[in-house]
């Protein structure tokens, strides 16, 4: 526990010195940074003869390594339009409906195990798991051009996902009773998710807070807020007005996807017969463990955020 909250600290330290001092490119080269060394870690766990993989590293890695910026840069130069960014919810929706569809496979039936497509098509599917998912927080950022309000954004996103898992692992200590997925994680309970949910709200809520207080969101002069007619850009209004409430209700279809996500990952290494993806991180694990619950949250939050709030 000491390790997991130290290492909790450490992370957060460097979040908030990427933003501070690195800016919009800081953050895209730590979102690709981080999803290139999960993707390494997915493709040795499906390499183990338990899952019969045979990945091409070296493509997909350097496949993985582009795309984030490529998206960032694409959107940010306005070739990213509304019609773009649906035909890329597209396979997401796909990612997220598999998802769901495996945790439930296997906790039904505890020999189960996932399809060996998976292992055979394991350079590509990595790809569109890790960097494609993580691509849409780089797809919110470059949608606002060169200010930082892409950027803002995914921090609230982020804080309200991990703090999810901070929340369950309180509440399952305090209260953990009934299991949720036993044959997928056995520790994870539905006082657990109830901790989440709530510390993520609270999490959420401050987070909007704190940001408003910071003066942080631009808003373009004269602008009526919504989509820009010419380059399909989002923009903010003059009155735009993101309450922290409102960012505590947003906040909870991002914990529920988040154990969605959490559990898939566990499927994975359950398959591999591996505790960890990783031992990168002190008491969490390796990159795609810190990146777990992220990666189906990632297109959630720019809907969210460009659908709803915007």
């Amino acid at each position: 526990m000491l390790k997991r909250t130290f290492s909790t600290i450490l992370l957060l330290s460097i979040l908030f010195c990427t933003v501070y001092f690195g800016g919009i490119y800081g953050v895209i080269g730590l979102a690709t940074l981080v999803s290139t060394l999960a993707l390494f870690e997915f493709y040795r766990l499906v390499a183990k003869p338990e899952f019969g993989g045979n990945p091409r590293k070296f493509v997909g890695l350097v496949g993985g390594a582009l795309l984030i910026p490529a998206i960032y840069y694409g959107a940010s130069q306005g070739e990213v339009t509304t019609g773009t960014d649906i035909t890329m919810l597209i396979p997401a929706g796909v990612v997220m409906l598999f998802s769901v569809y495996s945790v439930i496979r296997l906790q039904k039936n505890a020999s189960w195990r996932l399809p060996s497509i998976i292992g055979q098509l394991s350079t590509g599917l990595g790809l569109l798991y890790l960097p494609f998912m993580v691509s849409f927080f780089a797809l919110l950022i470059g949608q606002f051009e060169n200010e930082m309000n892409g950027v803002f954004f995914c921090v609230w996103i982020l804080l309200s996902t991990k703090f999810t898992d901070v929340g369950g692992l309180l509440g399952g200590k305090l209260f953990g009773k009934h299991k949720l997925a036993s044959n997928v994680s056995a520790g994870k309970t539905w006082e657990g998710v109830a901790g989440g949910v709530l510390l993520s709200m609270l999490v959420g809520a401050g987070t909007v807070w704190a940001l408003n207080a910071l003066g942080a969101w631009e808003c373009v002069p004269g602008a009526t807020g919504g989509i820009h007619p010419e380059t399909g850009k989002i923009i903010l209004s003059d009155g735009f007005a993101f309450s922290p409430l409102a960012g505590a209700l947003c906040a909870i279809p991002f914990a529920a996807t988040s154990v969605v996500s959490d559990l898939i990952e566990s499927v994975i290494k359950r398959q591999a017969a591996e505790k960890d993806s990783g031992a990168t991180i002190p008491g969490m694990g390796g990159a795609l463990d810190l990146l777990d619950s992220l990666v189906l949250v990632a297109p959630v939050g720019y809907c969210m955020v460009k659908f709803v709030i915007l």
